[in-house]
């Protein structure tokens, strides 16, 4: 009986012990570990949205993703430069005189480039403005709280709003 006893200890803790290293290989694998952007493409393009509202003429130009909507990402030297250019003129806009405003512009302006300025710039928001992960990475819980320059269908400038897109 003794021995029983002893086996079915040390079998229980061969079991424990294996469990511990399979949920330690789990949280530690590529696929635990991959950011929550990974599961979109970069931003290849942009979109004109309209706001619903009044003139139906008046739009946003906001990053997409051809294929997958809005849903699309962009990060340190990564996406189209019109979809950067469209980040970065949205920043300067409706952010002026913030620190991300000045980043940009002190790094090029709306220069189509996703490099330390715009990286900073939207970390900044993200911490300051935005209540999101301050990554320095866009994606969809940054471009849902983001302001947006709203425009004419002239190509005016009318104002900045968070449309919910």
């Amino acid at each position: 009986m003794r021995q029983a006893s002893m086996t079915l200890r040390m079998r229980i803790g061969v079991l424990g012990a294996l469990a511990l290293l399979f949920a330690g290989g789990l949280t530690a694998s590529p696929m635990m570990t991959a950011p929550a952007h990974a599961a979109y493409g970069p931003c290849n393009t942009t979109v004109k949205r309209t706001d619903g509202l009044g003139d139906t003429g008046n739009y946003y130009t906001v990053p997409a993703r051809t294929g997958n909507g809005l849903n699309c990402y962009m990060q340190y030297q990564t996406g189209s430069s019109n979809a950067v250019t469209a980040l970065q003129r949205a920043i300067l806009s409706c952010y002026p005189g913030t620190y991300a405003a000045n980043r940009i512009s002190s790094t090029g302006g709306a220069d189509g480039s996703y490099g330390n300025g715009t990286v900073d710039a939207v970390r900044w928001l993200q911490a300051n403005r935005l209540g999101v992960s301050a990554d320095g990475v866009y994606g969809p819980a940054t471009r849902g709280q983001m302001l947006w320059p709203l425009y004419y269908k002239s190509g005016s400038f009318i104002s900045c709003l968070n449309p919910g897109f």
